[in-house]
């Protein structure tokens, strides 16, 4: 049996099964949160070339399936990777029952599972780019509903990543032509251009930042949340796979570069979020803030801030689920709107969902004894000796991030008159979904050890970079 069918025939499958079970939306979360847990058990424990018994069956699990001329690959060092990838999308799944989503949300987010394991599996792995493509268009139709089926954001989101793709198959037949002519060097000239375009584009750097805000504020809170862990996720990987692969990419030109762009992210995400009065809109600028954090991380090039970045990464999707969950419930309420002034006095009548937003939002932007924080102090650490003004800069916009939500927490919690009567209006069952992400959000924070073993191994996968 092939692995890599398994794991990319399941999601699928799944997806179809949900499809067909739109009436009845906790059978399809349930169904999509199993599957995905499943998958993670595969990743993790799965036999590869080993002869194993199964219902009195000798079976025997392959790494590998070629089709078409390509080959799809299951290698041991993403194991981790892969088991984050499902452990994270298995509670965006399981609290999509109590969270308000598109329809389209679980079966498009089951096939963006499919399309994420593709862009990891795929040999050479330059191919993964056409998998973020069909990545992106699954992202648009998790990011649609009845009212809104195709939004600015989501179409701008297609877009650019429509735009960015073709400089990154341009530089692979650059790169092929410096296989062929290795004493050429403007091949590698060309191809470090034109790759390095076509990743500014997909990791939506300034100014191909446009779509994020606009997810944020026009889309569904928890499907923009899920859209920003998974395809910022695989674009990340997608980079990191360039940079273990090449060692020409690893000069000190290229990750100067990266520290610069992504100081540019830190200061744009930070200025803008300062000046915002949405929580939707300032929840785009944040993921800005956070993706200039990892790049700045990665731009160290060295192995700690490899593992600084993966950790950034990972934390954010935490602090995005409980964010997005959170405001989904205060957005209907207030007619579509996520304005501080449209959600004066909400905490009173939504207390769970309300804390949720603040707590999701401030470990995004790297509050302490928050998940958040894990990665950003990591980092903090390292800028200090490497370059202490770009650990200011990320220092001074984290802070504008936590004093525009700060602003937000003050409309949320003010009431109107001492006389308003406190009426619980939360949704009982998205309560307890809150509770368990605040709780995570906050144990993360304080035990940061439990995670980082995985981070490490995560890591692992990058052999080059990790020396």
């Amino acid at each position: 049996m092939s692995v890599p069918v398994l794991m990319l025939a399941t999601p699928i499958v799944a997806a179809l099964i949900v499809y067909v079970l739109q009436r009845w939306r906790w059978a399809q979360a349930i169904i999509a949160a199993v599957v995905c847990a499943v998958l993670a058990l595969l990743a993790l424990q799965i036999p590869l070339d080993q002869v194993a018994v199964f219902a009195g069956r000798d079976i025997t699990f392959q790494g590998t399936w070629s089709v078409l001329g390509r080959a799809f690959t299951f290698a041991p060092e993403n194991r981790p990777a892969l088991t984050f990838i499902y452990v994270a999308s298995m509670f965006f799944f399981a609290g999509a029952g109590a969270a308000k989503t598109p329809r389209a949300f679980l079966p498009a987010g089951l096939v963006s599972m499919s399309l994420l394991t593709a862009t990891l599996f795929v040999q050479p792995f330059l191919f993964a780019a056409l998998f973020l493509e069909m990545l992106a268009a699954a992202s648009v139709l998790m990011l649609s509903d009845d009212e809104h089926p195709f939004t600015r954001g989501s179409l701008r989101l297609l877009v650019f990543v429509t735009l960015g793709v073709p400089f990154i198959l341009l530089a692979g037949w650059q790169i092929e032509g410096a296989t062929t002519s290795p004493d050429d060097l403007t091949f590698l000239a060309r191809a470090t251009v034109l790759l390095d375009i076509g990743l500014l584009i997909l990791l939506a750097i300034l100014p191909f930042h446009s779509w994020i805000p606009t997810v944020a504020e026009e889309s569904s809170p928890y499907a923009a949340a899920f859209v920003f862990t998974v395809v910022q996720m695989a674009v990340m990987f997608f980079m990191l796979n360039f940079f273990n692969q090449y060692a020409w990419l690893r000069s000190p030109t290229q990750f100067a570069a990266l520290r610069f762009v992504g100081v540019a992210m830190v200061i744009g995400g930070g200025a803008f979020a300062f000046a915002q009065r949405r929580f939707g809109r300032l929840m785009g600028y944040a993921v800005m803030v956070d993706i200039g954090a990892a790049m700045l991380a990665v731009g160290l090039g060295t192995a700690d801030g490899l593992r600084a970045a993966l950790a950034i990464i990972a934390m954010r999707g935490i602090g995005l689920s409980v964010w997005g969950m959170g405001l989904g419930w205060l957005r209907a309420s207030a007619k579509d709107s996520t304005d501080f002034d449209d959600l004066f006095g909400k905490a009173w009548q939504f207390p769970f969902a309300s804390i949720a937003v603040v707590i999701g939002g401030l470990s995004l932007a790297g509050l302490p004894l928050t998940a958040g924080f894990v990665g950003r102090w990591a980092l903090y650490r390292q800028l200090a000796v490497s370059d202490y003004g770009f650990a200011i800069a990320l220092l001074v916009a984290s802070g504008s991030v936590m004093l525009a939500y700060a602003r937000g927490a003050a409309s949320l919690f003010k009431r109107a008159s001492t006389d308003e009567a406190f009426t619980i209006q939360d949704d009982q069952v998205a309560v307890v979904f809150l509770a368990i992400g605040v709780a995570v959000i906050l144990f993360v924070g304080l035990f940061p050890q439990t995670i980082l073993p995985a981070v490490t191994q995560a890591a692992g996968a990058f052999k080059a970079l990790v020396k």
